[in-house]
């Protein structure tokens, strides 16, 4: 939590954390065709400053965005504020474990590899969404050694470096999420960012 409060006043300085228009608007459509309805309750897990918290509800989703950090929150909750979103995009300071209610669909991004057990993250997006929920997982595969801010985080977590695809979508099916997919879009010029690495699109569903 405190490498992420630390991080918080430069976190959309950092690739992909915030967007271009024209990134934004590849962003929704991409997003549009994961989902097969754009209504109802999302929740999004480690939502950071808020920027994908907002496509969402562009989209027509009432959003939850939650994260541990207090700091990221807080200026979520201001991009919410002065891009007037109004009531339909909610931020709270929590971890995922401690949510409650039911989401009709979710969406992380760069959430897997900062936990020590996808699976545990996994059970707990079960147990939290309707039968129908779409689960849109956005994870970075890099070279993996822990250098600069993450020096000291990235040592103890053991998916640094990003997880296999294959090694979560297999977790994802023990949990009852069957019909996952994955796919590489760093090869979309539209979503390119500066960075070199491999992003990866999970569709996590049962």
């Amino acid at each position: 939590m405190a490498h992420w409060d630390r991080r918080a006043e430069s976190y959309d300085e950092t690739p992909g954390n915030s967007l271009t228009a024209e990134q934004a608007a590849a962003w929704k459509s991409l997003l549009a065709e994961i989902y097969p309805v754009h209504r109802g309750r999302l929740l999004d897990i480690g939502c950071g400053t808020g920027t994908y918290s907002l496509l969402m509800g562009e989209l027509g989703f009432d959003v939850h965005g939650v994260d541990t950090s207090q700091r990221m929150i807080e200026r979520a909750r201001a991009k919410a504020l002065g891009c007037g979103a109004g009531a339909a995009v909610t931020f709270s300071t929590l971890a995922a474990q401690d949510i409650s209610g039911r989401y009709d669909a979710v969406f992380s991004r760069n959430v897997l590899w900062t936990v020590a057990d996808p699976g545990r993250l996994a059970e707990v997006v079960r147990e939290h969404t309707t039968q129908a929920a779409v689960w849109a997982a956005v994870e970075t595969v890099w070279d993996g050694r822990p250098k600069g801010d993450f020096k000291a985080a990235g040592k103890d977590l053991p998916g640094f470096g990003g997880w296999h695809p294959n090694v979560l979508r297999d977790e994802f099916a023990r949990h009852g999420f069957a019909a996952t997919t994955w796919s590489s879009i760093s090869n979309r010029a539209d979503l390119a960012t500066e960075d070199k690495d491999i992003h990866v699109l999970f569709r996590v569903s049962r």
